[in-house]
């Protein structure tokens, strides 16, 4: 769908529109994301972009909310900045149990991510299913949830290395240091491309769910009302395919940055 199309489907009336603002007395929330997370999220110029922050942008620029994208620190620091209420909005995160201890989320996602294994090419071993994971070695990124389920699995049965970014984590994996790292395949892809590492690296076949990210908001922030309205946005028909049309943008856009950048 034309961004455009969608743009014009969303509407909040006027009366709607003032008594939002005077009821945040704020036009500008602060908002946080991954940094390092394509196409979803990335960091450029000290602003956080993608897919995740387009979108929430948009819907809050329907409520007459300007949200603050600058760049406050990398993915674990973005989840303490919301749970002391320094931050107001994560633009997109999957829901587990610790996080819901300090944010409210919408009830509906805002987009689906297939999450895949990657491991070192020749190393390569049969996933059908989660139990086939059990007593190797994971390297993950600090912060970075699966989800509460998977996250929970994966606690119990494997051993996990957990580093700062996803050049040190691909690293490891390439070095035969951890047996796979579970990441988003849109990211992992395109992690494994920014890294010289295609012919290094692969991704299993069999996902290992499809992840639901959710836009939320601190529950420190004074301002959380304004989630119910995200809601609302997130619930008309057209929103599924306005996101899914930005996808293949900013996997283009992403790789448009990294060839720019060498």
């Amino acid at each position: 769908m034309d961004k455009r199309m969608w743009h014009q489907f969303v509407r909040v009336s006027p009366f709607i529109l003032y008594f939002l603002t005077s009821l945040t007395q704020a036009t500008t929330l602060s908002a946080c994301g991954h940094h390092d997370y394509p196409p979803w999220n990335w960091k450029k110029d000290n602003q956080i972009v993608g897919v995740c922050a387009e979108v929430a942008s948009t819907l809050f620029k329907k409520l007459g909310v300007t949200l603050d994208l600058s760049y406050t620190g990398p993915w674990a620091r973005c989840q303490e900045q919301i749970r002391n209420g320094s931050v107001d909005v994560n633009i997109c995160s999957f829901i587990n149990s610790e996080r819901e201890q300090y944010s409210t989320f919408t009830t509906t996602p805002m987009g689906y991510n297939e999450n895949a294994i990657f491991v070192k090419k020749g190393k390569e071993f049969p996933f059908t299913k989660w139990e086939n994971l059990a007593g190797k070695t994971a390297v993950m990124v600090r912060g970075v949830s699966i989800g509460s389920e998977f996250d929970h699995f994966i606690e119990n049965n494997t051993q996990i290395i957990r580093l700062n970014n996803y050049h040190q984590s691909f690293t490891m994996l390439m070095k035969g240091r951890a047996d796979f790292l579970p990441v988003g395949r849109f990211t992992g892809l395109a992690m494994r491309n920014k890294f010289g590492m295609n012919q290094d690296i692969i991704a299993l076949d069999w996902p290992i769910l499809v992840g639901e990210l959710y836009i939320s908001m601190s529950l420190n922030s004074p301002h959380i009302e304004l989630i119910h309205e995200i809601q609302k946005q997130i619930d008309t028909p057209e929103f599924n395919a306005y996101v899914e049309g930005l996808i293949p943008q900013y996997i283009q856009s992403y790789k448009v940055n990294r060839q720019a950048s060498h």
